[in-house]
């Protein structure tokens, strides 16, 4: 073989140090960044500080949550980092994405603008009229199966040149391990918060996962349950009985979550939410009430869509006590929860909150946190598992609108 000319090895000598050093970093100090967006920022100045003429450059993953199949982060030196969520209903998009040809033919998608026509795929459009001039596809397979990729565009008039495509040949790899060791912490984030809620996630990722580990805390207790669900579930079918479920929990879920309630559990058609507590719980309790007034909002907006057959009512019950907070359960199968006296009196409390008619009812341990709120009595009831009988109170105005 014949001796390469000096500035070809000269050449291929400084494209190995660009990509090393970018390497170097993708397998080191990046893979200790939590935020996903700092990791693209520090990645894509590294390629222009290794003279890549990068203009735009996303990432796509796959998922693991409820109301979206992937998630991306797209860059622009305009825009910097911005986040895309895939919906479960993008397939036509991605059929007709250079993702799609890239994971079918395991290879890159690598064109020109001015060598490719607008109906190759549906981003050649978009960026031929944004004044780009070159754009790679690089799939990238997870360990599951699963597929994602990055993509790199620039609007050089001359395009990617040969060191630059060099220097992402180079990093391919180190490239894919950085995006599925992120994609393992998104997926291991949010499908436990998905299942256990926010705060026990954190608890879980934070080491508290041995049996019998609990805190005990103070908490305002919301126990939501839907009326006479079993008589109006019972002559629908499973998916009509899942579809009311989800409207439900629709009202539910958000007006607590969007007062920084955590959700920690659903018992069939019932809700079991805390307010966590800092010093003598009135914010909590604020909250909690607030966010049970929002939830009456909520299912008399649904009542009124939904067809007579189809509409529910609700309960709630709202309660101030300690409860014990951490790790129940058999062996290596736990459940994240709270219990405790104060669990059982709100679940009690729901329970008489449908005898008595109302859509809340509060206990005096909640009513006295919330002495500018006006209450009206509803007198003392035994509750079952209570030991002692309970003043109840109903807030004077339950709803907006409603006495």
């Amino acid at each position: 073989m014949p001796p390469q000319p000096e500035t070809e090895i000269t050449l291929a000598s400084d494209v190995s140090a660009r990509a090393g050093a970018i390497k170097n970093w993708l397998i080191g100090e990046a893979r200790f960044i939590d935020d996903p967006d700092l990791v693209v920022e520090g990645f894509v100045q590294r390629l222009l500080d290794a003279g890549l003429p990068l203009e735009r450059m996303a990432s796509a993953i796959p998922t693991l949550y409820a109301v979206r199949s992937g998630l991306g982060r797209h860059w622009t030196p305009e825009e910097g980092v911005t986040t895309q969520e895939f919906p479960w209903d993008s397939e036509d998009i991605y059929e007709s994405s250079p993702f799609y040809q890239a994971h079918q033919s395991r290879t890159w998608v690598n064109f020109r603008l001015d060598d490719i026509d607008d109906c190759a795929f549906g981003i050649v459009p978009e960026l031929r009229s944004s004044g780009f001039t070159h754009y790679i596809c690089m799939p990238v397979f997870f360990r599951d199966g699963t597929e994602g990729g990055l993509t790199f565009a620039t609007r050089h008039p001359g395009g990617f040149s040969h060191s630059d495509l060099a220097i992402l040949r180079a990093i391919e790899d180190a490239m894919a391990i950085l995006l599925d060791l992120n994609r393992v912490w998104i997926l291991l984030n949010e499908t436990l918060r998905m299942y256990v809620g926010e705060e026990p996630q954190a608890r879980i990722l934070s080491g508290q996962v041995r049996r019998g580990d609990v805190v005990h805390i103070r908490s305002a207790i919301v126990f939501a349950d839907m009326r006479g669900f079993t008589a109006l579930s019972g002559s629908m079918s499973g998916e009509e009985t899942v579809e009311l479920l989800n409207r439900y929990f629709d009202c539910v879920v958000p007006p607590i979550e969007e007062t920084e309630g955590d959700v920690l559990k659903y018992m069939g058609d019932g809700v079991l939410a805390i307010f966590r507590a800092e010093e003598d719980g009135h914010s909590a309790c604020t909250k909690a009430l607030a966010a049970a007034r929002e939830i009456l909002e909520r299912v008399e907006q649904d009542r009124q869509k939904a067809h007579e057959a189809a509409r529910f009512d609700i309960k709630i019950a709202l309660h101030f006590g300690a409860v014990a907070y951490g790790n129940i359960g058999s062996g290596a199968r736990l459940d994240y929860t709270v219990v405790g006296g104060s669990v059982n009196l709100a679940s009690r409390l729901a329970d008489l909150a449908g005898n008595l008619d109302h859509h809340i009812l509060v206990s005096s341990d909640f009513a006295e946190r919330l002495p500018e709120q006006i209450f009206t009595p509803m007198g003392e009831h035994k509750l079952r598992g209570v030991a002692d009988p309970q003043k109840v109170f109903a807030p004077r105005i339950e709803a907006a609108g409603e006495a």
